[in-house]
């Protein structure tokens, strides 16, 4: 419940743990680039990014970059139009930050 909410990354060892299959995805950057047709075709159908990102934002909990993964999807990803650029820019923002900005 919580956990899997707050952070969702837990849920790639679900597979390994139960099944002794592999993860479904490498990382959590593997499973959004899954993600995306999906997000994509959301917003194609005139639905918001915020609807499907507010659930993501537990998703680099402790994580470099975090923070401001956060607050680009809580700012940019709300406004009218914000399409996938913004979730692309917020996943950025993880992969460029220096090891030591864990948030």
């Amino acid at each position: 419940g919580r956990a899997a909410y707050q952070n969702p990354e837990l849920l790639l060892g679900v597979d390994p743990l139960f099944y002794g299959d592999a993860p479904p995805h490498a990382d959590a950057f593997a499973a959004v680039d899954a993600f995306e047709p999906y997000i994509a075709a959301h917003l194609e159908a005139g639905g918001r990014l915020h609807d499907i990102t507010r659930h993501m934002l537990g998703l680099f909990t402790g994580k470099p970059g975090a923070r401001t993964f956060r607050r680009r999807l809580s700012t940019e990803g709300i406004a009218p139009g914000a399409g996938l650029e913004v979730l692309r820019a917020a996943l950025n923002d993880v992969r460029r930050a220096p090891r030591s900005a864990a948030a």
